[in-house]
């Protein structure tokens, strides 16, 4: 091969690496392009997220404060009102209540009966009378003895004519024993559950069992009844099955029971049914079990009998989770034991002019209190007296009801009174005291029936607020 054929060839060799090395760096080039284009894609989404995120975050908090803002507001920043307020609206959400179905909430009664069956007989042994007055937020609890004679005859007095086998007697009939309810303590109930162990087991397990002070030790088996009772004295977590067995308790194996100073035998019995009774609803209407409610209560639609209907029941629910259980009046029927009939067996005789005096104390008189929910303080006739021996704060005092549009229709001098007294003349609502004491602030509050003036409030201002 000559020089000059030698020298053409490394020519285009040389032309040749160029060519691919220029191809190489070109797609190099498009390569880094491609990564930088995927990188920077990437980087975007990433921003983009955490925008979105930022963003989610600042909507969270400012409708936190908006929600917290709005309840401190509507309770002056008190955390417990704050928590009911929140429970409140909440369950108006899952109910689909409005505040105006809240307010026209009429007071329910309800006949509530716990049946056991002892041997081959369904006996009611836990009756108790029930209401609520969702305006006042105030309830009432009255156990009816199981052994309460409804006989005709007190000299031919038998095992039939006890209250808890009024039930049995009539084909498992609930409004049998309605009727003998009413009867003995004048009230329109109109309503009845009848729970069976299944519903109080599976409502108990539900909220995850109930704290309650167990008065004393239980041991108690019966193979008749399959029941076997086995509980300790003292506070303790109650499940569904333990729950089943302190309900039922009467006796122990020994044959001890309650103690007097606690209430003995079915007093006993009664007092521990209505004591965990009122700690179960306590337990039940805290905030975590709110959104529960739907589930608690078709359990006990399931496994109960009843004529209440469940969104009847339903409608209560917003009102309920306000409820202070310090609110909750119990007793149990007036009466005593005595022998009755050929064969003495022991029956509970009511005392009627003390039952009169507990239903209108317990039932009436919040039903009263319901009916002044209507009433504003406008309405009220207020008395206004300075048992101070001066005048400047007595008049001070003045000047702040008429401020808070108080209808002061009568005042003037009494005597000398150490402290400030509020009496409640018409046996109105303690809401109406406790709105006049914020003025008269640390009064002491009573209740007197004479009204010879025409007069709802006595109020007395006494040298305790020179």
């Amino acid at each position: 091969m000559s020089r000059r054929e030698i020298r053409e060839r490394e020519e285009r060799e040389a032309k040749e690496r160029k060519r691919r090395d220029k191809e190489v760096k070109k797609n190099k080039s498009k390569k880094n392009k491609s990564k930088r284009k995927k990188s920077n894609i990437l980087v975007r989404l990433i921003k983009l997220i955490f925008k979105i995120l930022i963003i989610m975050i600042v909507i969270i908090c400012l409708l936190s404060g908006v929600l917290i803002g709005y309840l401190g507001v509507k309770t002056d920043w008190n955390k417990k009102e704050m928590l009911k307020l929140f429970a409140k609206e909440t369950t108006m959400m899952i109910t689909g209540q409005t505040k105006e179905d809240i307010n026209n909430l009429n007071p329910i009664y309800c006949l509530v009966m716990g049946v056991s069956k002892d041997i081959d007989i369904e006996l009611t042994d836990t009756i108790i009378v029930c209401a609520y007055y969702p305006k006042t937020q105030q309830a009432s609890m009255l156990s009816i003895p199981r052994d309460t004679f409804v006989g005709n005859s007190e000299y031919s007095a038998k095992g039939s004519d006890k209250i808890n086998s009024v039930y049995a007697a009539n084909g498992n009939d609930p409004k049998a024993t309605l009727e003998k309810v009413e009867k003995i303590t004048g009230l329109d109930i109109n309503n009845y559950i009848v729970i069976d162990n299944k519903a109080l087991v599976k409502v108990i397990d539900k909220i995850g069992g109930v704290y309650f002070d167990v008065p004393i030790n239980m041991k108690y088996d019966s193979k008749k009844q399959n029941l076997h009772i086995n509980l300790k004295k003292g506070y303790q977590k109650i499940d569904g099955k333990k729950a089943e067995q302190l309900l039922r308790f009467r006796k122990n194996n020994n044959n001890t029971s309650y103690p007097a100073s606690y209430g003995s035998d079915d007093y006993g019995r009664m007092r521990t049914q209505r004591d965990f009774i009122i700690e179960t609803i306590k337990q039940t209407l805290q905030l975590k079990n709110v959104t529960k409610i739907n589930d608690l209560i078709k359990i006990v639609f399931d496994h109960v009998d009843t004529n209440l209907k469940m969104n009847e029941v339903l409608k209560y629910i917003p009102a309920a989770v306000e409820f202070d259980i310090k609110n909750i009046e119990s007793d149990r029927l007036p009466g005593e034991s005595e022998k009755l009939g050929p064969s003495k067996l022991w029956f509970f005789k009511q005392y009627k002019n003390k039952t009169e005096e507990v239903i209108n104390e317990m039932f009436l008189f919040n039903e009263k209190n319901e009916n002044d929910s209507n009433i504003s303080i406008k309405d009220l006739k207020i008395q206004v007296l300075n048992g101070t021996g001066k005048s400047k704060e007595y008049e001070k005092i003045i000047r702040k009801f008429e401020e808070n549009g108080y209808n002061i229709i009568e005042g003037g001098k009494t005597s000398i009174n150490k402290s400030s007294k509020i009496i409640n003349r018409t046996r109105k609502s303690d809401k109406f005291s406790n709105q006049i004491d914020k003025i008269v602030k640390g009064a002491d509050i009573k209740i007197e029936n004479s009204n010879d003036y025409k007069i709802d409030y006595t109020i007395i201002i006494g040298q305790d607020k020179i």
